[in-house]
C-alpha cells in the first residue's frame, strides 16, 4: 500500500489550527466567526514544519516545473508551499494543473491530492460551497482507492472542517471517531495517534477534560514510535487540558517538553507554543514571565499563523491590564485589531475589542469604551445563535460520543484479550513442546537401555552355551562316572561335603532343570540330594547367598531370558510361565521385571526390534 506521506503530515499539523482557539481561560472564551476559524485550520497545513528551509527548495521545484510543467511532485510541493504561505490563488492555480495532470494520466491518487488542495484554498478564498464539493470528491476517491491510510486522513479533514466551518463539534467528533476506528482496525499507528490528538483538541474546544485521556495516549504513542511531532502534539494537548483543569504545574511540565521539541525540530508557528506558555504563567500570577513569553511570540510573528500573532498582542495587553498599565495595553490591542483586519482573520478579534473597551473605561474614555463595546457585541451576535443550536444537539451527541468511546475501549479490550490468549497459547505450546521433548529424550534413553540389556543378555547366553559345550566335551573325554551321593542326613556337614552337595544341586538344576517342577519343595529336593531341608537351606545360603525360593526362581528367570532372547521362539508368555514352574503369570512378570528391568513383553519386543535392525 502506498504511503500518503503528505496527507499524514497534513493530519499531523492540522492540530495547530484548533489550538489557537484554546488559549483563553474557560470564562473568557468567546464564540468565533466560522470562516475565520477555518482560516486558521488551513493556514496550519504543514510543510514538515520547516518554514526557514523553503526558499532554496522552492527555487529547485520551480526550476523543475520550467523544464517539465506537469511534474506531479513539484506541483504538490508548490500547492503545499503556497497554501502554507497564504497565496491561495497560486495554490488553486497549481492544484488545477495537478488535477489536469491526474485526469490526463488517469491517476486517482494525484486527483485526491488535487481535490484536497483545492478544497482548502477555496475555503480560504471565500468559496466555501465549491470547497465542500471538493471535500466530497476527496472522500469518494479515498473510498474508491480502498486506501485506509488516505481514508483516515480524509475523515480527519472532514472532522476539522465540521469543527471550523460549521462549528459543529459533535459532527466533527463523529468523523474523527470513524477515523480512529479505521486506524485501529488496520493498525495505522501514526494516523491513530494523529486522530487522537485532534480528538483531544475538539474536546478542549467543548471545555470537556475527557480529551486528556486522548492527549496522553497520543503523547505515549509518540514516545513509543520515537516520533517527535506526535510527542509534541500530545504534550501540547496535555498541557491544554491540564490548564483547563487548573493543574498548572502539570501543564507547565508538558509545555516545557513541547517547547524543547519545538526548538530542536524547528516546528512551524512557534508563537503558538509561547502563547500557551504565557497563558499558563498568567493564570499562575507570574505576570512578568508571562509577558516575556508573549513577547517571544511577537518576535516569531514572521513564521506564525495570523491567529497566533493576534493572540500574542492580546495576551501581552492582558498582562499590562492586570498590572493596571492600560495606556501600555491600548496600542497592543489596536495593533492586534489592525493585523486581524488586514489578514481577514476574525479569530480573537471580539476579545481585542472587549479588552480595548475595558482599557478606555478604566482610563475614563467612556465614548471610546462604548464604541468598542458595541463592536464587540456585533462580533459576538452572529455566533450566539449558532452556539445555541449546537447546544440543543448535545444530548443526542453525548449518547453517540459515549457509544463511540465504548466501542473504542471494547476494541482495545478485545485486542488485549486476543494478545493474552495468544500469549497463553504460546506458553502452553512451548510447555507442551518441552514436556514432549523430555518424554522423547527419556523414551530414547530407556529404549537404548533396553536394547543394551537385550544385547548383553544375548551375548551372555552365547558365552554360557559355549562354556557348557566345552564342559560336556571334557566330561565325555574323562568318561568318569559320578559317584553315588552319600547320605549326609545323619552325619555332620563339613565344608567339603557342603561344596559337593552344592555342585550336585547346580548340576541337576542346569542339566535336569528340576526347577521346572511347580511342585518342587525344599523337602523334595533335599531327599534327592540325600540330605535334610535344614542342611539344604544352609548350603544354598552359604554358597549362593540366596534363600531356597530365590535360588530356584533365579534358574527360572535365567531360562526365561534365554527363551525370550531367541526371536524365533514364539511361545506364549503364559505357557512359558507354566513351563518354567511358576504357579501364576503375575509372579513371573514381577520377578522378570525386578531382575531385568523390563517386562517379558517389552523384552521380547526389543529382541524383535534388534533383529529387524540387524
Amino acid at each position: 500500500m502506498q504511503r500518503y506521506g503528505f496527507f499524514l503530515n497534513l493530519q499531523t499539523f492540522e492540530h495547530f489550527f484548533l489550538k489557537k482557539l484554546l488559549y483563553l481561560h474557560p470564562n473568557r472564551v468567546k464564540p468565533m466567526n466560522l470562516k475565520t476559524i477555518f482560516l486558521l485550520f488551513l493556514l496550519c497545513i504543514p510543510f514538515c514544519a520547516l518554514a526557514q528551509k523553503r526558499p532554496a527548495t522552492l527555487e529547485r521545484q520551480l526550476e523543475i516545473l520550467r523544464k517539465e510543467p506537469a511534474q506531479p511532485e513539484a506541483l504538490k510541493f508548490l500547492c503545499q508551499y503556497y497554501l502554507n504561505q497564504g497565496h491561495y490563488s497560486k495554490t488553486i492555480t497549481y492544484a488545477e494543473i495537478l488535477k489536469k495532470t491526474a485526469n490526463k494520466t488517469n491517476n486517482p491518487l494525484l486527483r485526491l491530492y488535487a481535490h484536497l488542495f483545492l478544497s482548502q484554498a477555496q475555503i480560504l478564498s471565500g468559496r466555501e460551497k465549491v470547497a465542500q464539493k471538493n471535500l466530497n470528491l476527496s472522500l469518494e476517491l479515498a473510498h474508491q482507492l480502498n486506501n485506509d491510510s488516505a481514508l483516515c486522513v480524509t475523515y480527519n479533514q472532514w472532522g476539522l472542517y465540521e469543527a471550523n466551518i460549521n462549528t459543529d463539534y459533535y459532527e466533527a467528533l463523529r468523523w474523527l471517531y470513524q477515523g480512529i476506528q479505521l486506524a485501529q482496525r488496520n493498525h495505522l499507528q501514526e494516523s491513530y495517534a494523529t486522530l487522537l490528538g485532534d480528538l483531544a483538541h475538539i474536546y478542549y474546544l467543548k471545555k470537556d477534560t475527557t480529551g486528556l485521556d486522548y492527549a496522553r495516549e497520543c503523547y505515549e504513542l509518540g514516545h513509543s514510535m520515537q516520533h517527535p511531532f506526535l510527542i509534541y502534539k500530545g504534550a501540547i494537548q496535555s498541557a491544554y487540558h491540564y490548564f483547563l483543569k487548573k493543574q498548572n504545574q502539570s501543564a507547565l511540565s508538558f509545555i516545557r517538553e513541547a517547547e524543547t521539541l519545538m526548538r530542536d525540530n524547528d516546528f512551524y508557528d512557534q508563537a503558538h507554543t509561547y502563547n500557551l506558555f504565557g497563558d499558563i504563567l498568567y493564570d499562575m500570577g507570574e505576570y512578568t514571565e508571562a509577558r516575556l513569553y508573549f513577547q517571544k511570540a511577537l518576535r516569531n510573528k514572521q513564521a506564525a499563523q495570523t491567529s497566533s500573532v493576534v493572540y500574542a498582542h492580546l495576551g501581552c495587553a492582558r498582562v499590562w491590564m492586570k498590572q493596571h498599565q492600560y495606556a501600555e495595553a491600548i496600542p497592543l490591542l489596536k495593533q492586534g485589531i489592525a493585523i486581524s483586519k488586514a489578514r481577514v482573520n476574525a479569530i480573537h478579534r471580539n476579545e481585542l475589542y472587549e479588552n480595548l473597551s475595558a482599557c478606555h473605561e478604566a482610563l475614563g474614555h467612556y465614548d471610546e469604551a462604548l464604541q468598542n463595546y458595541k463592536i464587540f457585541r456585533l462580533e459576538n451576535e452572529s455566533q450566539f445563535n449558532k452556539l445555541k443550536e449546537r447546544d440543543l444537539s448535545e444530548l443526542r451527541f453525548r449518547y453517540d460520543s459515549e457509544r463511540q468511546q465504548n466501542l473504542i475501549q471494547q476494541g482495545k479490550l478485545e485486542v488485549l484479550k486476543k494478545e493474552q490468549r495468544i500469549q497463553q497459547q504460546s506458553f502452553i505450546l512451548v510447555l507442551i513442546v518441552i514436556v514432549l521433548s523430555l518424554l522423547y529424550t527419556l523414551y530414547r534413553r530407556k529404549n537404548k537401555l533396553y536394547l543394551s540389556i537385550v544385547k548383553q543378555n544375548q551375548e551372555a547366553i552365547k558365552r554360557e552355551s559355549e562354556l557348557n559345550r566345552r564342559i560336556h566335551v571334557l566330561e565325555a573325554q574323562t568318561k568318569s562316572t559320578p559317584p553315588a551321593p552319600e547320605k549326609y542326613a545323619s552325619s555332620s556337614l563339613t565344608t567339603e561335603k557342603s561344596l559337593e552337595i552344592f555342585q550336585t544341586l547346580e548340576r541337576i538344576m542346569r542339566e535336569e532343570k528340576v526347577y521346572r517342577d511347580n511342585t518342587l519343595t525344599k523337602d523334595k529336593l533335599a531327599e534327592r540330594l540325600g540330605t535334610n531341608r535344614t542342611y539344604l537351606s544352609r548350603i544354598i545360603n552359604e554358597q549362593a547367598q540366596l534363600t531356597f525360593t530365590h535360588y530356584v526362581n533365579r534358574f527360572r528367570i535365567e531360562e526365561a531370558i534365554r527363551r525370550l532372547s531367541d526371536p524365533h521362539d514364539n511361545i506364549p508368555l503364559k505357557a512359558l510361565s507354566a513351563e518354567l514352574g511358576f504357579n501364576s503369570i503375575s509372579t513371573f512378570y514381577n520377578l522378570f521385571q525386578a531382575s531385568v528391568g523390563m517386562t517379558p513383553t517389552q523384552y521380547r519386543n526389543k529382541v524383535i526390534e534388534l533383529q529387524k535392525g540387524q
